[in-house]
């Protein structure tokens, strides 16, 4: 896996903690999203060697592990709704409902855009007046 062995050379991760200890001369509040991430800084024992400076939140979780079964049920039909343009994160889009997923509403016609940020869906929006623009997190 590219970066894996990367991550795990104590010399590069000592010079990433030193950059970081250079640059926070102020505090930083950082929010992880994901479960995963949480896990991976506790599990890797980086929160104890972060700067005084930076605070971990740990969030609500990621899109995916919150949205409601029935958000993700609904979420194709209406992305095949004339006019609709979903958008939504990419690991939302393979989620499989109880009948299907975005993805095969996306092999059906339908036009779902994958976004980073829920940002660029205000920008798809201004470049769409005249269709229905939703981001579905």
């Amino acid at each position: 896996m590219k970066y894996l062995s990367e991550f795990r050379n104590p010399e590069i991760v000592e010079q990433y903690i030193n950059e970081l200890h250079k640059i926070t001369t102020c505090p930083w509040t950082i929010m992880e999203v994901c479960e995963g991430q949480t896990h991976s800084l506790v599990k890797n024992g980086i929160l104890n060697i972060l700067p005084k400076f930076i605070r971990m939140v740990h969030g609500p979780g990621c899109p995916v592990c919150v949205t409601p079964l029935n958000l993700i049920d609904k979420a194709p039909y209406l992305a095949e709704e004339k006019g609709v343009i979903l958008c939504s994160y990419g690991d939302m889009i393979r989620v499989l409902g109880s009948q299907r997923s975005l993805l095969e509403a996306k092999a059906n016609g339908a036009d779902i855009r994958i976004l980073y940020s829920p940002l660029e869906a205000v920008k798809v929006a201004q470049q769409n007046p005249d269709r229905e623009v939703v981001f579905l997190p």
